[in-house]
């Protein structure tokens, strides 16, 4: 009992010096000491929509002391989602980051959200941490969105903690969840802990399912062989956390010993160094022999390698270990020293170097902007990550991506959304600009005076507007929209608040499109699903207080041309008494999107929609038969331009104007060349009418995003799920499995045409008497049957 209560002294004191230290070491991101980047971690929360991401983020602020309270998703007062949106709808909707203490390191952390519709804010989250904390629903086990979320981490080599979270629910089975993780994340799991009893044998080997309380409140830590208890009926908060070595005698130790057998086997499998431990003078191979420092340390190098990733057991709502897990993001997730250093390209004349950009703060800055949203007292805000150097405030900075002079008004460490003023952000940190006005989500900022900037950039020496230079960071990928409604100002004094707060949204959200049909006048939004407009309506009217009515939601498809198709045009025209005469002609022709080797043209696809342009070599008239000399750069600078003109109009098909897709453009011919009377405008405007006449001409067919959908479904509503997926719904079911977590519910996966799923979930509620449910992503773009296309185009009254 005695223990005990010190025990309690002790974890109450951290507690306490946690605070102190949030408190009256806010600054600390601004030391200079050498082994500050050492105690920094960046890490993100990722997992699937309801997984539990803002409730475990609440709980970690409350054990670092950030916060009195614990708060709630549904009471709709957590720290995170604070838009009025996010607290209506009880989910994340956008990326919201913190920095607070913990273990005498920096925590900055950022919460993203887990519907696929907000999957860019996932992306420009992940593309500037370090380390991140995957959760997977003990009851659900990996789902879709756990699977993608932990693609877009792993495409960055970051490394991952898996939380099992929830195994206080009905149905929580703790070993399918690390199978899970095995098999679908392709990733070797780490067991650090397991539950001391459960259902079944009484030893954990069996479904883990209806536990009494206080057995779902210990655990046995494989690392340090302890018995952790949370005392939860002393404290509801799960403060109180009782730490007791286990001794043989104990019923429990043999299954500790047995998790800890299985964990060292697993490291030995990826780190030799536990092996020469393991093997080495008073271990005599005995696992539990193994010191607890090495086997802490081997997790580590094993976690930071990205060999394996640790996996931790909790229940977040019932404040059930959520400390474990923030032990292990200090233990075993990487600081920014001992990430590989980013790649920069420098621009060196023609061609473009690679330089490393290691994280120094003596060096000149470089930093990332990762995010930005607008504030209607502070303006833009702009999310940086600093990888060299340090960003002061008051410190001119030059946005090599845009080619634009910047300077850095204020800087902030954001606290979700309240802010508190910094002097500078040193290396290695994250945190908030104010006063640039040029910069965007994946721009490059460095100092004004960085030796690598180019001379013909913006640096010194300052480019025209728009003109990029010197070195840049790589950027984030933003997936095409695929979803778009018109929206109207309801009156001509509304329109200028309806497009300053489209800009608004545009420079918050990449993936929020907003066009001009130029037949119809409308101004049209596009974005990443049906909940992602529904959100931008919903703040538009809401927050933005915009009188704007809004169309009905309708599909973004692609075009493609049929066949092979050739066209020639003759541009002549006479601007300010100078006549411009310009000649193009040009082949068009489908490209499989499989084939990678582009059918055997030289060129590079278009990364977007997959299109390739080609200058033939001999497509110029002799200079003779044009009546003039021919200056090499005359002839380069039309070649570009009609490789321009040809990309800038696939922006716009002929059947209802949407991209053209998976086209081969070949320019054949380019004609009426010569000193006097070549202009680059008169090419590119040819090339862009040759390209639309050869476009007609080619049979150009519509190409329908489809989505792959995961129905989950009792099995009484199978037949009329899928029914209506093969019939109404146009679908292909791929596979049938049973849920792994109940038997008596299906899992129906399906490739289903994302025009047909308009509405979808109000059709499965009625088809299931709403016990399914759905998850589906976009994966690329088909081919639409004639008469499903002859429908689209008869609905936009083009037939």
């Amino acid at each position: 009992m005695l223990l005990g209560v010190l025990r309690l002294g002790v974890l109450r004191l951290g507690a306490r010096t946690a605070t102190t230290a949030l408190v009256t070491r806010r600054l600390y991101s601004s030391s200079s000491a050498a082994d500050g980047l050492h105690h920094v971690r960046n890490i993100g929360i990722i997992a699937h929509i309801d997984a539990g991401k803002t409730t475990t983020t609440e709980r970690m602020l409350h054990y670092a002391g950030f916060t009195r309270t614990i708060g709630d998703v549904d009471s709709g007062d957590t720290v995170m989602d604070y838009l009025a949106a996010e607290r209506a709808r009880g989910i994340t909707i956008q990326s919201a980051a913190i920095t607070f203490g913990w273990r005498d390191h920096q925590v900055h952390l950022i919460d993203t959200p887990g519907h696929v519709d907000f999957t860019v804010e996932v992306e420009r989250a992940v593309r500037v941490l370090d380390g991140a904390v995957t959760i997977v629903d003990a009851v659900a086990g990996v789902q879709a969105q756990t699977r993608t979320v932990w693609a877009q981490a792993a495409r960055y080599g970051i490394p991952q903690v898996v939380f099992v979270n929830k195994m206080d629910r009905d149905g929580a089975e703790w070993q399918r969840c690390i199978e899970d993780v095995r098999r679908r994340l392709d990733v070797r799991p780490l067991v650090l802990v397991v539950p001391e009893s459960a259902a079944g044998d009484g030893r954990g080997q069996g479904t883990w399912g209806r536990l009494e309380g206080a057995k779902l409140e210990r655990w046995l830590d494989a690392v340090t062989m302890e018995r952790v208890t949370y005392d939860l009926a002393a404290d509801p908060s799960g403060a109180i956390v009782r730490r007791e070595a286990l001794l043989p005698d104990d019923p429990a130790y043999e299954r500790a010993a047995g998790a800890r057998e299985r964990l060292v086997e697993a490291l030995g499998e990826v780190d030799e160094r536990i092996v020469d431990v393991f093997m080495g003078e008073g271990v005599d191979g005995q696992h539990v022999r193994v010191p607890s420092a090495e086997v802490r340390a081997a997790v580590r190098r094993a976690t930071v390698g990205a060999l394996a990733c640790p996996v931790l057991l909790g229940a977040s709502f019932r404040n059930v270990g959520v400390q474990a897990l923030m032990d292990a993001v200090v233990d075993y997730l990487p600081s920014p020293a001992d990430r590989p250093a980013p790649t920069a390209l420098v621009a060196a004349g023609k061609t473009d170097r690679q330089v490393i950009v290691a994280p120094d703060a003596n060096d000149k800055l470089v930093a990332f902007a990762f995010k930005v949203i607008v504030d209607q007292q502070r303006g833009p805000m702009v999310f940086v990550r600093v990888y060299a150097g340090s960003l002061d405030a008051r410190m001119a900075l030059v946005n090599t991506t845009q080619g634009a002079k910047e300077r850095a008004q204020r800087v902030l460490q954001m606290y979700g959304d309240t802010a508190e003023e910094i002097p500078f952000i040193p290396c290695g940190h994250i945190g908030v600009v104010l006063g640039l006005k040029a910069t965007r989500t994946g721009d490059t900022l460095v100092h004004a005076k960085h030796p690598l900037l180019s001379s013909s950039g913006a640096g010194g020496k300052a480019g025209k507007k728009g003109e990029s230079g010197g070195l840049q960071l790589h950027g984030i990928a933003v997936p095409p929209p695929v979803f778009f409604c018109a929206v109207e100002a309801d009156s001509p004094q509304d329109e200028r608040p309806l497009a300053e707060a489209l800009a608004s949204l545009t420079l918050e959200d990449p993936s929020l499109h907003v066009s001009a049909d130029a037949e119809t006048g409308q101004t049209l939004v596009s974005g990443m699903g049906e909940l992602h407009l529904d959100v931008v309506r919903d703040r538009l009217l809401n927050d933005m207080r915009v009188n704007a009515s809004f169309g009905a939601m309708r599909v973004a498809y692609r075009e493609t041309p049929g066949q092979v198709a050739r066209a020639a045009f003759e541009y002549v025209r006479e601007t300010a008494g100078r006549m411009a005469h310009a000649e193009v002609e040009l082949e068009v022709a489908p490209l499989d999107p499989e084939d990678e080797e582009g059918c055997g043209v030289k060129g590079e696809r278009d990364a977007a929609d997959g299109n390739m342009v080609e200058v033939a070599d001999a497509v110029v008239d002799s200079a003779a038969a044009n009546g003039g000399t021919l200056q090499g750069e005359v002839l380069r600078e039309v070649r570009a331009a009609a490789a321009g003109g040809v990309r800038g109009a696939l922006a716009r098909g002929v059947l209802l104007g949407f991209p053209v897709a998976h086209a081969r453009v070949r320019i054949l011919r380019l004609g009426h060349i010569s000193d006097e009377l070549s202009s680059p405008a008169a090419f590119r405007a040819c090339a862009a009418q040759a390209l639309q006449q050869a476009l007609r001409a080619s049979s150009p067919q519509l190409l329908e995003p489809l989505a792959r959908a995961a129905v989950r479904c009792p099995a009484g509503a199978l037949g009329a799920v899928l029914a209506d997926l093969n019939g109404a719904r146009r679908g292909r079911v791929l596979a049938l499995d049973e849920d792994a977590a109940d038997a008596e519910v299906k899992v129906v996966l399906a490739e289903v045409p994302l025009s047909a799923m308009v509405g979808y979930a109000s059709v499965l509620r009625s088809l299931s008497a709403g016990q399914a449910s759905f998850a589906m992503q976009v994966v690329g773009f088909g081919a639409m049957a004639q008469h499903e296309q002859q429908k689209v185009l008869s609905r936009a009254h083009v037939v």
